[in-house]
This record gives C-alpha cells, sequence and structure tokens, in this order.
C-alpha cells in the first residue's frame, strides 16, 4: 500500500446526504411524495501527517486492509482513516 505518502495532499471521498425538509421532520408526506433535499459534497482537504500499520493482524486480512492514515485537515483537525476514505487532492 504506497498509494499514499507522508506530505501528499488528500481529500476525503465525496459523500451524499439526504436531509427530510424541515416541513417533514415526522415523516409525513405531501401529496403521496417525500420532501428530501440532497447535498453533494466535496470531502475536506488536508495533508498527509502519517501511515501506520495495525500490529494485530488477523491471518485473512492483507497488509492494506490495516493501514491507517493520519491526516492533518486544513481546518486543524488531526484524525486517522482508512486509504479507502481517501482520494489524491
Amino acid at each position: 500500500m504506497e498509494k499514499f505518502k507522508v506530505n501528499d495532499r488528500v481529500r476525503r471521498k465525496p459523500f451524499t446526504v439526504t436531509l427530510a425538509n424541515d416541513l417533514l421532520a415526522t415523516n409525513d408526506t405531501v401529496n403521496g411524495e417525500d420532501m428530501i433535499t440532497t447535498y453533494s459534497t466535496r470531502g475536506c482537504m488536508g495533508t498527509v501527517k502519517a501511515l501506520r500499520e495495525e500490529t494485530t493482524l488477523a491471518q485473512k486480512e492483507s497488509r492494506e486492509r490495516s493501514i491507517m492514515v493520519q491526516v492533518l485537515w486544513d481546518n486543524g483537525t488531526l484524525s486517522y482513516l482508512g486509504p479507502e476514505g481517501l482520494e489524491m487532492a
């Protein structure tokens, strides 16, 4: 798993959030239709600070699944994510 390296710029993969409109908080419908609002958003940007590998691997798990990427986001938050949740910026 050499996809990410320290100091690479990354972005969280895009995701979609679907919310009920304020008037329909009780899951009521108007004329048989649900009124919802869907937002598709690009993920935050950040910089890879470290790559960590879990030390307790089951025999069936691959090395790629054990990698955790430490990311310092542009807003100052530091978090760990799996490589499947990130893409190169």
